[in-house]
């Protein structure tokens, strides 16, 4: 990445190689392009957190950062609690390392529940609905242990609060960013949950907030930048005054000004994750970090392609393919009969290494699932 001194001096316009090169140091830092941590439970620590709305593309996301990894050992590691989901930014579902999901809510979930108070209102919910069915989740988890979702929300309306509609989501992320629940191991698509307490009781205090803000700044920056002030802010729900303060208290990052937007890095902490190779092709899961870890994406995906990636209304990032970190197509899956089969919707023409290169990696997502990759032409790239 181009470089200036911290004073903040003007090194030049944002290039288109600029971005480029931003795009090949992210894919390293997030060890999608370089060899990663050896487990899981060590992957989600790194990368404080991974978006999991969609949990199937979050375990991906985690497998492919993992050497070695597959679906079952992310699975594993939800089963021993080590990694969890909850929601501990902007209103989002995130895998976690047990030991950060306590502090990391505590210091970034209250701004966004502030900020959803006009929305529950909307829907009906007003404080004394959150009281009543927290008094119904505690009881209910405390004989039981463990719920599915749908035994959960019942113990709740049997307490007199509609679930109805969005009403229970907005009950549950409530709940779970109060730190009072957590996601407990799913079973097979179920979703599952457990008192926060007895899931994880040793989860990370930082009570402080200027230390908790100056760990964040250390732990996100050290798998996601180079980046922005805006990224920073943005992935966290922070205003930019307190993503600029949050800054200040981390004394090895380096600041970068490039066309009026400032960059930052960490500049010590770990080791380099070295250089990837030139022309690294990747299979990405929707909503994967290199997309959604950032406010501005104009680094892996060019602005005229966003409709692209993301080709309605509801904010439903497609999977996609990239070379380099940069964005040159989506890709789907079809499993029947203990096979998936992998179609690419590519953006620019092929060549035959390209064509060899989604092939491996199509097997590389069979492998992960435990299935076949299924012959014929959904498992190669089409024509633009």
């Amino acid at each position: 990445m181009v470089r200036a001194s911290s004073t903040g001096r003007q090194t030049g316009p944002v290039s288109a190689a600029h971005l480029r090169e931003v795009a090949v140091a992210r894919t390293a830092a997030q060890r999608i392009s370089v060899a990663g941590e050896p487990t899981v439970a060590a992957t989600t620590r790194a990368m404080l957190g991974t978006q999991a709305q969609d949990l199937a593309a979050a375990t991906w996301a985690l497998a492919l950062r993992t050497p070695g990894a597959d679906a079952a050992a992310v699975q594993a590691a939800l089963a021993d609690r080590s990694v969890v989901r909850g929601w501990p930014a902007r209103g989002t579902l995130f895998l976690v390392a047990a030991d950060d999901l306590r502090w990391l809510t505590q210091l970034l979930a209250p701004r966004s529940l502030a900020a959803s108070t006009g929305l529950w209102r909307r829907a009906g919910l007003e404080p004394q609905h959150f009281s009543r069915a927290e008094e119904a989740v505690v009881a209910a988890l405390a004989e039981h242990g463990e719920l599915s979702r749908p035994d959960l929300l019942g113990a709740v309306a049997r307490h007199g609060v509609d679930t109805a509609g969005e009403r229970g989501s907005h009950l549950l992320r409530w709940l779970s960013a109060r730190c009072v629940i957590v996601f407990a191991a799913p079973r097979g698509t179920q979703q599952r949950f457990a008192l926060f307490e007895q899931w994880i009781p040793g989860s990370r205090r930082i009570d402080d907030r200027e230390e908790a803000l100056a760990e964040y700044v250390r732990r996100w920056l050290a798998r996601r930048g180079p980046a922005t002030v805006r990224d920073l802010a943005w992935w966290g729900g922070l205003t930019l005054t307190e993503a600029r303060h949050a800054v200040s208290l981390v004394a090895d990052v380096e600041a970068t000004v490039v066309d009026g937007e400032t960059w930052i890095e960490r500049t010590e902490g770990e080791a380099e994750p070295g250089r990837p190779a030139r022309g690294d092709l990747r299979l990405l899961p929707s909503f994967d970090e290199l997309l959604l870890g950032y406010g501005g994406r104009e680094a892996s995906l060019d602005p005229a392609d966003a409709s692209r990636l993301v080709p309605s209304s509801n904010g439903l990032f497609l999977p996609a393919v990239t070379v380099d970190g940069r964005v040159v197509g989506t890709w789907r899956r079809t499993i029947a009969r203990g096979t998936v089969a992998i179609e690419v919707d590519p953006w620019v023409a092929w060549t035959e290494r390209r064509r060899a290169q989604v092939r491996r990696r199509a097997e590389q997502y069979a492998q992960h699932l435990g299935l076949a990759l299924a012959e014929g032409p959904a498992s190669s790239p089409t024509s633009p």
